[in-house]
């Protein structure tokens, strides 16, 4: 196998992982991921699924990705900062959440050098730098 199959290889195995997460995160959003069976229905009748641990521990992370999400959004909020450090301090997640936030605040950066006159983009990129320095100090 050539370095350019082993490339396709890889890439394929990324995004089939990054859509079952998705997909994963979408079901958390629409059902309880506290429990360990879900309720669907399917033409006028319930199926009973079962839930394995990894795929609960699975919700759970696309549960604290969305709320991360949204505590970027929201740097005003007292509790934005909590929802980004709960995260960051997970030793499993600490290089995933504090590369992502590096990369965005590069991103806010640069689009508020160019629009001075932001100020929520300048509130979420002191945020940012917030959460990047709490996550690194824990």
């Amino acid at each position: 196998m050539n370095i350019n199959n082993k490339s396709k290889t890889y890439k394929k195995t990324i995004s089939t992982r990054f859509i079952l997460l998705s997909h994963l995160t979408i079901a958390l959003l629409c059902f309880k991921a506290n429990s360990s069976e879900i309720n669907t229905q399917q033409q006028e009748q319930f199926v009973t699924v079962e839930l394995s641990q990894e795929d609960i521990e699975s919700l759970k992370l696309g549960k604290q990705i969305n709320e991360a999400l949204l505590a970027i959004k929201h740097p005003n909020d007292p509790t934005s900062i909590h929802k980004i450090t709960k995260l960051g301090w997970d030793q499993r997640y600490y290089l995933m959440i504090r590369g992502w936030l590096v990369l965005q605040l590069q991103a806010d950066q640069s689009i508020y050098t160019g629009m001075q006159d932001q100020t929520h983009l300048a509130d979420r990129i002191e945020f940012i730098k917030k959460a990047i320095r709490t996550i690194d100090l824990e």
